[in-house]
């Protein structure tokens, strides 16, 4: 009889053991981290410049010296005007800084960045001789026209939209600021051809003007993004003067160019993004 009460007790506690251990063990808490845009970010950048320029060149004065017979008047000088378009390509490089804030799926920031360029472009042009309408004979001239841009910077804000988290589209605007250089050179020539009249001169200025653009970016990492976007640039316009010379240097005549400068951009970049106070946590179960 007490061997029959043992048993029974001890199958009476594996039985309790083995219920316990079927009950379900509430798991631990889990603390992920959530990816914010929140911080300041430094990076570089690389890709294509493209120009969109407009010319126009001509005489912008007329001096006593010109050696034309019958002396040609105004409208026939309209005829030595000419306008043309350029549109030439180049490599550029470069890094930038920016600082930016999210709410709920908006992210507002700014961006500053600083470029190198490589557009560089010349347009060579050779006209033959004729006789204007009022009897004026013109020579055949050579003009040649160059023009790059040295370098250029942006001032951007920035206004995106999370939409996966991530992945971030934004439009962007701005004031930029280029370093431009040119020069022209049109020489005449006289009827049997040889150099005669020549008109020489150049332009180089530091240029203000507006961007705008957008692109997407994309966070691989919880400190590294990858972004590509595009940028159009507008210069505005601006003249310059060449002198003429030849004939002794006593012609005061004048050659004016004309340029439209507008260009674009494409490019990708790198950016390590430092968050605000860190990236917050949530639990997950």
């Amino acid at each position: 009889m007490r061997k029959i009460l043992l048993a029974s007790v001890a199958a009476i506690g594996f039985a309790g053991t083995a219920s316990a251990a079927d009950l379900a063990v509430k798991a631990p808490v889990v603390y992920a981290p959530v990816f914010t845009w929140t911080g300041c970010y430094l990076g570089i950048n690389g890709g294509w410049i493209g120009s969109d320029e407009s010319y126009r060149t001509g005489f912008a004065a007329l001096g006593p010296q010109v050696p034309f017979d019958p002396r040609p008047t105004p409208a026939d000088f309209d005829l030595l005007e000419r306008s043309f378009s350029s549109d030439e390509s180049g490599a550029t490089a470069g890094g930038q800084f920016g600082c930016q804030w999210q709410w709920g799926s908006v992210v507002l920031g700014g961006e500053w960045d600083w470029s190198w360029s490589g557009l560089e472009e010349d347009n060579n042009t050779l006209f033959a001789a004729f006789t204007a309408p009022s009897g004026a004979p013109f020579a055949s001239r050579a003009e040649h026209h160059h023009k790059q841009l040295d370098w250029f910077t942006t001032a951007r804000a920035r206004l995106g939209w999370a939409a996966w988290d991530r992945f971030l589209i934004y439009a962007t605007g701005g004031v930029a600021l280029g370093a431009y250089d040119a020069y022209t050179k049109v020489q005449f020539f006289d009827n049997a051809g040889n150099p005669s009249l020549l008109y020489n001169g150049s332009y180089r200025e530091k240029r203000i003007g507006w961007t705008a653009g957008g692109g997407f970016e994309w966070a691989f990492a919880n400190n590294w993004t990858a972004k590509a976007e595009f940028l159009y640039l507008d210069f505005g316009s601006f003249d310059y003067i060449s002198p003429s010379s030849g004939f002794g240097n006593n012609d005061d005549s004048v050659w004016r160019t004309h340029i439209d400068a507008q260009e674009y951009v494409v490019r990708v970049g790198l950016n390590y993004l430092f968050h605000l106070g860190g990236p917050p946590v949530v639990a997950r179960y």
